[in-house]
């Protein structure tokens, strides 16, 4: 399947909480069902945070996450209290989970390790695959809001 070019859009961690209640399941709301709609109708002013000098970029396995949309929306609300996380991209095929950050804040490791225990908590297995990103991964990305 591969990294798959989807509709880009900037999503606050706030506007995503009533989405990602919706379980993984091949019986999950359509994109644009109700619920993922309105609560995207709300987000239109959020912005990005401004980028950092330089970036390090990792890669994190997450078992269990095979869904199209919710799966990647439970990620980024787990992952909206780690202060560390500038980028975000997923490839479910591969049950990957692209992230950048700032680089002044220490190696990989070190970094990724609330990362790992925030994704885990939303119920996946997480763990650093790499310290980087594939090359066709930027396809995928998208700043974070705050």
């Amino acid at each position: 399947m591969g990294l798959r070019a989807a509709p880009l859009l900037t999503l606050t961690f706030a506007g995503v909480v009533l989405a990602a209640g919706v379980g993984c399941k091949k019986d999950e709301p359509a994109p644009g069902s109700a619920v993922v709609h309105h609560e995207l109708s709300h987000m239109a002013e959020a912005r990005p945070r401004p980028r950092p000098a330089t970036l390090t970029q990792v890669t994190i396995k997450a078992l269990g996450m095979y869904c199209e949309e919710t799966c990647p929306m439970k990620v980024r609300m787990a992952l909206a209290d780690v202060p560390a996380v500038y980028e975000l991209g997923f490839d479910v095929s591969t049950e990957s989970i692209f992230v950048s950050y700032d680089t002044a804040l220490g190696d990989a490791k070190q970094v990724t390790k609330p990362m790992i225990v925030a994704i885990k908590s939303a119920g996946f297995d997480p763990w650093l695959a790499k310290e980087s990103w594939p090359d066709d991964a930027k396809k995928v990305v998208q700043v974070v809001t705050r």
